[in-house]
């Protein structure tokens, strides 16, 4: 036990640490639906997870932006200090449907997007001046990406712009380090 001790303290950052030690104090966005929480959570007064990347996926025009907009709302009516980056790949997303759904406008900042790499950069840049203020003047954030598949890459939109009639091979690639 002192020699894994002694290598968590050689090597580690503030993310190494024995099992033992893992904090598994999870809390949830409740999504407003009890139903949807029970199957995500495994309680229904769950939700989706307040620490984690979730997808929520379907086909289109099944309501995934409703949905996501009550998950928004419920996360700023239960913390009274957060604010939520909404990035829309869409143009879907105005200031009528916002206050429809009882949203605080004042407490919600829509990005529009369009490829892949500009979401990374806009969102990197959101989390690096949230990082830079003091810790206890951090205050819960939420992001939403709405939607995932709507984004193109900057490649797709020169090849049609050339009139290349070929797939972007590197999109997934790009995904993946959008998320990392």
């Amino acid at each position: 036990m002192d020699f894994l001790k002694e290598i968590v303290k050689e090597i580690g950052d503030d993310f190494t640490q024995l099992a033992s030690n893992i904090d598994e104090t999870e809390t949830f966005i409740d999504t407003g639906s009890y139903i949807f929480n029970g199957l995500i959570s495994g309680s229904i007064f769950g939700g989706v997870s307040n620490n984690k990347i979730t997808a929520i996926a379907g086909e289109s025009s099944t309501g995934k932006t409703f949905f996501s907009l009550a998950v928004v709302k419920n996360f700023l009516d239960s913390n009274p200090d957060s604010y939520c980056l909404y990035f829309d790949t869409e143009a879907a997303v105005n200031k009528s449907l916002l206050a429809s759904r009882g949203i605080d406008l004042d407490r919600l900042v829509v990005v529009n997007v369009v490829t892949i790499e500009e979401f990374r950069t806009k969102a990197l840049k959101a989390v690096d001046i949230y990082l830079k203020k003091p810790e206890d003047e951090r205050k819960p954030c939420m992001f939403v990406l709405d939607s995932l598949g709507m984004l193109s890459t900057e490649k797709e939109i020169n090849d049609a712009l050339n009139d290349k009639q070929v797939r972007d091979m590197t999109k997934s690639q790009l995904v993946k380090g959008a998320f990392r």
